[in-house]
């Protein structure tokens, strides 16, 4: 095992799925295996929408790309600091769930570890489950994690 991915939504229960991601990387040896943090951006707006101050779609995709990309950075030297890890933000043309597993073929990836967020009944219903998705659309294995208790609602 090589490379391994791990996702995050910027969302508490995402960081569940850090601490698994590390044990994994360290009993393979942190020389010998690649961790990628990655993140999708879902918070697209239409295509013809004008944002305040005049900012086209463009403008505002490139903004939050870069704010995206910063943030990433941080989670990388907070969580991954004594660890190989490169950060890969994806703007979306697909569902996240897609771009994931589109992500693991095109990089050769051996592990994707994603979190989930507990939900259950009628909001798992309606929200769907960007973790169910990628289980059954990857194309290696998937450690899915589920979030610390001091995360549950």
């Amino acid at each position: 095992m090589k490379h391994i991915v791990v996702t995050t939504d910027f969302s508490a229960e995402a960081e569940s799925a850090f601490d698994y991601a590390k044990e994994i990387a360290q009993l393979i040896g942190k020389d010998k295996c690649k961790i990628t943090l990655l993140k999708v951006i879902d918070e697209v707006a239409p295509a013809n929408v004008t944002f305040a101050f005049g900012l086209s779609i463009v403008d505002m995709l490139e903004m939050l790309h870069r704010q995206t990309s910063e943030k990433m950075r941080e989670i990388a030297e907070k969580h991954f600091a004594d660890f190989p890890v490169e950060i890969s933000v994806i703007k979306p043309t697909k569902p996240v769930y897609a771009e994931i597993t589109e992500f693991a073929k095109t990089n050769n990836v051996d592990l994707i570890v994603i979190s989930t967020h507990g939900r259950t009944g009628v909001k798992h219903l309606l929200l769907g489950s960007v973790a169910e998705q990628v289980v059954r659309q990857s194309p290696c294995p998937v450690t899915v994690v589920p979030i610390k208790s001091s995360n549950k609602n």
